[in-house]
């Protein structure tokens, strides 16, 4: 249903354009997490990528390997506010979960979500995240065991 794509020439402003329709209340822009991925460029280890559904892409998601500590982080989901609804945040976490359990590199997932998120928190808790009782920055931080 979904695929992932590398940011690239073709995907890049039309990522910049994409809105998740908060107003910047539960995420910041796509300008600022691939700003921020720039940043950790060198170290290998932060992966932006466009999510797709069919020719279009209808999403973004940045993760970040803490590969001494088995952790897969979901720094970011973005789904444009046009595409909401239609299950392809759903299906880019299922396949990130899948991903992330067949590469044998990770023990957990996290991420996290801002108080009154309750879309983002009612995905996520359906496909078997658990609170850690933590709150980092701001965001309540789940965890999916692998």
């Amino acid at each position: 249903m979904v695929d992932f794509r590398n940011i690239n020439k073709e995907n890049f402003y039309p990522l910049l354009k994409m809105d998740p329709g908060d107003g910047g209340k539960f995420v910041v822009s796509n300008a600022v997490s691939l700003a921020e991925a720039w940043l950790y460029y060198e170290s290998h280890d932060t992966h932006p990528f466009a999510i797709y559904h069919g020719k279009e892409p209808v999403g973004f998601m940045m993760v970040h390997e803490d590969l001494p500590k088995g952790v897969l982080d979901l720094w970011r989901l973005v789904i444009a506010k046009e595409q909401q609804g239609k299950g392809y945040g759903c299906a880019a976490l299922q396949k990130l979960i899948s991903l992330a359990r067949e590469s044998g590199k990770y023990a957990c997932i996290a991420i996290g979500y801002m108080e009154g998120n309750d879309r983002a928190k009612h995905i996520y808790e359906k496909l078997g995240f658990r609170s850690t009782g933590l709150v980092e920055d701001g965001e309540i931080i789940l965890r999916l065991d692998l």
